[in-house]
């Protein structure tokens, strides 16, 4: 049985007359450990997909057709009960900017402790020592002083770690990462991704990881989907869809890679706008 199959999902916006369709019908299924990657430009239906898997979606948009299963069970008919259960306990998700989604007024050590409040028995000095642990497992500093202070006084790379930190110390079997590194630098983003991979290997947590850039998603995934206006486009392994894309829009999203070749372009260029070396 896979962890997660999503069976001819159908989204729609009900803000418009008529109703806007934003996915149109995609299948797939991810195994436990895996890392997957769902790839696309603005619009494409990515976030909207990866949303609807813990009915997240907004009010003025809902799943219009298909199905999303968990080990087997439905995460689109289930309670409101159930699905309160899995949040954050077998499931976990972190967004693109930790900032809107971290609580301002709360203590770093308190956002993080906060799935233990929810979904486990555990008494003061177990999650403190839980809440320890973790924040060293995703490389914080000073997990002891760190603890006690806000998002604000911390800096990007470091709450984006929070946010990682928070999601998985319930052990879920499932992260979905939205654009988690988009809003980084690059030294950042390469920190943040390999932290992710030494996390799946570690526990053996499965990654949906939402991206625009195919050149994040080489560097992550074992698999790739394109998806393009809420359909999907290609599929593959990464080795499959870098090597050999069949589609027009997948060579698209591989020419804007940014590598050796098109930078030394971008270096002749300047020199012979500037007349020389620049």
């Amino acid at each position: 049985m896979a962890l997660l199959e999503v069976n001819d999902l159908k989204i729609s916006f009900y803000d418009t007359v008529p109703p806007t369709d934003v996915v149109k019908g995609i299948s797939f299924s991810m195994e436990e450990g895996e890392i997957l990657g769902i790839v696309g430009e603005s619009g494409s239906g990515k976030t909207q997909t990866a949303l609807s898997i813990l009915q997240l979606l907004k009010s003025h948009s809902d799943v219009s057709g298909g199905e999303i299963l968990y080990r087997g069970s439905s995460l689109t008919q289930c309670t409101k009960e159930e699905l309160q259960r899995i949040r954050g306990k077998e499931i976990s998700m972190i967004f693109q900017e930790p900032m809107t989604s971290l609580n301002p007024v709360l203590t770093i050590g308190a956002q993080i402790e906060e799935g233990l409040l929810l979904h486990t028995k555990d008494d003061p000095k177990e999650r403190r020592q839980k809440v320890l642990d973790i924040m060293r497992e995703v490389e914080l500093p000073e997990p002891e002083l760190l603890c006690k202070k806000y998002p604000h006084q911390i800096s990007g790379g470091q709450r984006q770690r929070v946010m990682i930190a928070a999601a998985l110390i319930t052990e879920p079997k499932l992260l979905i990462a939205d654009e988690p590194t988009t809003a980084l630098d690059v030294t950042i983003q390469a920190q943040i991704l390999k932290l992710l991979l030494k996390l799946n290997e570690r526990h053996h947590t499965a990654i949906l990881f939402i991206s625009h850039d195919l050149g994040v998603i080489r560097r992550l995934c074992s698999r790739v989907i394109v998806m393009n206006q809420g359909t999907i486009v290609e599929s593959g392994t990464i080795g499959q869809v870098f090597s050999h894309p069949r589609e027009e829009y997948t060579k698209k999203l591989l020419d804007a890679i940014p590598n050796r070749r098109t930078s030394l372009r971008r270096k002749k260029r300047r020199m012979d706008l500037s007349g020389g070396e620049s």
